[in-house]
């Protein structure tokens, strides 16, 4: 946690779409005297979702107190705009305080905001307090808490007690509450993760109710079936006459009895890992980092380990667990297992020794080889390319996939944010394959199964069901049976790049282009980017400039050879800046890769260069990699205008 020196105070909360948990917009002019936490958040982030056990232990041990936690949502995809399906995700995450949707990306520019998950403290007098990028420590952000709350009351600042903040109550008396995972027993019988309510059900195919695991309540408890407690689980997998079960936010993995119901946890500690293991470990002495998903192989079972964007492996009879597929560098990466990269595999599906994978961040379906241990990318292009397309598998794109389904001439796909079911199309001769929609109208589908008749199961999360697509005609699954879950939790808990406005190439300022013909030959090369300040501005002369850079496609083969450069620039009008680069020898004589490059300056007035502000550009950066290429590509960047 970054602690700011100078006195900055916060900028006021206009310019939002919508506020939700909430009757009204809030404005930190209402909340001087309390100190407010601003939770700068996208809702497809894993990162993110872990926040929310810190800051729900912060609000619990404060709630006596004028501490206030607001969740900003800047939402990554397009998908993630609509305030209802923000609702939506607040809903399935278990998130009560309010929550501005910053669609625009207006209180991200205005706080400087970089990257997601972002903590903003500001004190009691509205100062900025401390800003804290990436997942915070719950000590820390207590101690934190406690030494602002502290100041405030000797300076006679702080308020008597906690606002009122017209809290709207959550509500919900459905049978099924934002179902993540649906699963086909061999018996014929459906497992569940009723996500929403903590809980796993099991039902027949008609939708009777024979079993429930889990009260209701979130957390972490073993034992009988009623007594048992889960916390948003996901993923199911039948697994030597048990059901193993992936709980999510546990960071757990737990074995379901189905004869006793007796629930016992496999893997984990129950608190959210921070490094994967090397080599083999003790399942239950391994901190997991979100587990999303899993698969039954032979004796072993895999795990989507979205937190960590990896595959692990657990083998249930020995109790031990490894890392199987990925170096933890979240990007879309092929090749040999140990060195292929992944984004948030989000969903696992089997078949004819290939396990297919949902990886959910870079929108993409890929597929491992077991036999030889080889990734392959089916659909999918990189970490920042999604929409919504059908044809070639090629140029086919996806928004934020969390389910796969493997069939004999190819995989069902749950689109997620698309909410659609498609399906890729295995091609005979060898080629891409096509990705075709099979249905549409759902609300953020997130897993599909097949039962043994070739019906599809799909849990359509955000409405609150499980339907079943049998030979075109879609029914929903009538789940009755079930008790009432039980609210709250167990015990409180004790665990706990980007530009100013969104523009038509998402969330990035500028997206260039290269001049036709363009491109780097393997070996030493560079990108040069020439700034041109608008007509009546100028870059400050003997100011900072950051360039900071990341391989957002084609990591294997180009290797920037520094990640973040400062320069001391000359000013005026037009600033170059360099980008130094490595690229090894191609495996066809031309690859398409590119940059994500983030750039940090100061922009002033032309007339007076007295009269100055800071900028920052984010840029998607396209690099064609040539075996008959140049040594450097040279492109213009024109900086956007700002009032001054």
């Amino acid at each position: 946690m970054r602690a700011v020196s100078e006195i900055s105070y916060a900028p006021e909360l206009h310019g939002v779409l919508a506020w939700l948990n909430v009757d009204r917009p809030l404005l930190l002019e209402e909340l001087r005297g309390s100190l407010v936490i601003l939770d700068f958040w996208t809702s497809c982030c894993v990162n993110c979702m872990h926040v929310i056990p810190t800051l729900r232990a912060i609000e619990e041990r404060y709630a006596a107190h004028p501490v206030v936690v607001i969740g900003v949502h800047s939402g990554k995809f397009d998908a993630e705009r609509d305030p209802e399906r923000i609702r939506d995700a607040i809903g399935r995450y278990g998130v009560e305080h309010p929550v501005a949707v910053d669609d625009d990306f207006h209180l991200w520019s205005r706080y400087q905001i970089r990257s997601w998950p972002t903590l903003v403290v500001v004190a009691p007098d509205g100062r900025i307090a401390a800003v804290a990028p990436g997942e915070p420590d719950l000590a820390t952000l207590d101690a934190f808490v406690r030494t602002e709350l502290d100041r405030a009351a000797a300076e006679g600042k702080l308020a008597a007690g906690p606002p009122d903040l017209g809290l709207l109550p959550p509500a919900d008396n459905l049978p099924l509450f934002y179902p993540g995972k649906a699963v086909v027993l061999p018996d014929g019988r459906l497992a569940i993760s009723d996500s929403g309510h903590h809980r796993v059900i099991v039902c027949e195919a008609d939708g009777r109710v024979r079993l429930t695991l889990g009260s209701g309540l979130r957390g972490l408890v073993d034992g009988a079936a009623g007594r048992a407690a889960f916390d948003d689980p996901q993923g199911l997998c039948f697994h030597d006459g048990a059901l193993f079960v992936a709980d999510t936010r546990n960071h757990a993995l737990r074995r379901i009895d189905l004869e006793s119901g007796v629930v016992t946890t496999v893997a984990g500690t129950g608190s959210l890992g921070l490094e994967a293991p090397e080599g083999r470990v003790v399942a239950r002495e391994q901190a997991l980092r979100s587990p999303w998903d899993l698969a039954s192989v032979a004796d072993h079972i895999y795990v989507a380990m979205a937190g960590s964007h990896q595959i692990w492996r657990f083998a249930p009879t020995e109790g031990w667990l490894e890392v199987y597929a990925g170096t933890g560098v979240e990007a879309l990466l092929d090749g040999p297992v140990a060195r292929s990269a992944w984004a948030q595999p989000s969903g696992l599906s089997h078949r004819d020794g290939v396990l297919y994978v949902a990886d959910s961040e870079s929108s993409a379906v890929r597929a491992i080889d077991l036999g030889r241990g080889e990734v392959e990318t089916l659909v999918g292009q990189g970490l920042f390319d999604f929409g919504d397309g059908e044809g070639d598998a090629e140029a086919a794109l996806l928004q934020h996939a969390l389910g796969v389904a493997a069939i004999p001439d190819g995989v069902l796909i749950a689109d997620t944010y698309n909410g659609k079911l498609k399906r890729w199309q295995r091609d005979p001769d060898g080629g891409y394959g096509r990705i075709v929609t099979e249905l549409s109208g759902l609300e953020d589908p997130a897993s599909v199964a097949l039962t043994a008749d070739g019906a599809w199961v799909i849990a359509d999360t955000n409405a609150h069901r499980v339907i079943v697509v049998r030979e075109g005609a879609v029914a929903e699954l009538p789940v009755s049976g079930a008790p009432a879950p039980q609210r709250g939790a167990t015990v409180p808990s004790a665990r706990a790049s980007l530009p100013p406005t969104r523009t038509t190439e998402g969330w990035f300022t500028t997206q260039l282009k290269l001049p036709d013909g363009a491109g780097l030959r393997p070996g030493e090369g560079r990108v040069e980017l020439e700034l041109v300040a608008p007509e009546g501005l100028a870059i400050a002369s003997g100011s900072p400039m950051v360039v900071s850079c990341e391989v957002s496609r084609r990591s294997d083969l180009l290797l920037l050879l520094r990640s973040q450069a400062r320069f001391d620039v000359r000013g005026g009008q037009r600033e170059r800046v360099a980008i130094d680069l490595r690229i090894t020898e191609l495996p066809e004589p031309v690859v398409e890769a590119e940059i994500v490059v983030a750039i940090d300056y100061m922009a002033c007035l032309a007339r007076d260069t007295a009269v100055c502000t800071p900028g920052r550009l984010d840029l998607r950066v396209p690099v064609a990699l040539r075996r008959g290429g140049d040594a450097s590509i040279e492109l213009v960047v024109p900086l956007p205008a700002v009032e001054l």
